[in-house]
């Protein structure tokens, strides 16, 4: 069997396979684990080269603990910050306020949740990786990277990634929304 690191690369190859002609865009991410591979895969591109702090929003302890170990493929989160104490105890983590959650480099988010950019800094990274609403302003002022436009170009080396200290999102598929980018 596979480990989670040699999952994650697979998963960063197919999504760059799929940016070439010939080559289908695979189907949004439909499982926990193909969710958390999308959302490290988009993470490894559009984060802070060396992110020391991790946020996980959401009440789901599995869905979490899959983020944090297809994060691990590339990064080795010190600080592990949780908005749940379920998810805080089955990670490892630390059980604080959203606000402190959504200031971690990476945020991979778990639950429905509507964002403005005030809660955000800068150099943040948000993995959207459930209903996520972003305010007019945020969606105007972050990159945003959709799963099958932009994930595919960033995987094989096609577009440039993270540009210094800027809010980049990642949403995945259909689950997430932008109100302000439609």
């Amino acid at each position: 069997m596979a480990t989670p690191a040699e999952q994650v690369l697979a998963v960063e190859r197919a999504y760059a396979a799929a940016a070439f002609p010939g080559h289908a865009v695979r189907e949004a991410a439909s499982t926990p684990w193909a969710r958390a591979a999308a959302g490290a895969v988009a993470s490894h591109y559009l984060a802070v080269g060396t992110p020391r702090s991790l946020g996980l929003v959401g009440e789901a302890a599995d869905d979490a603990a899959l983020s944090l170990a297809a994060h691990r493929t590339w990064f080795a989160p010190r600080d592990i910050r949780c908005t749940s104490a379920n998810v805080a105890a089955a990670c490892g983590g630390t059980h604080v306020s959203l606000a402190e959650v959504l200031a971690a480099d990476i945020v991979c988010i778990h639950a429905p949740l509507a964002l403005a950019g005030p809660q955000l800094r800068r150099g943040t990274h948000v993995n959207a990786l459930a209903a996520v609403t972003l305010d007019a302003d945020l969606a105007q002022t972050a990159t945003v990277t959709h799963e099958r436009s932009g994930l595919p170009a960033l995987a094989a080396g096609l577009v440039d990634g993270r540009q210094l200290d800027e809010i980049t999102v990642f949403m995945l598929g259909d689950a997430a929304y932008a109100a302000g980018a439609l």
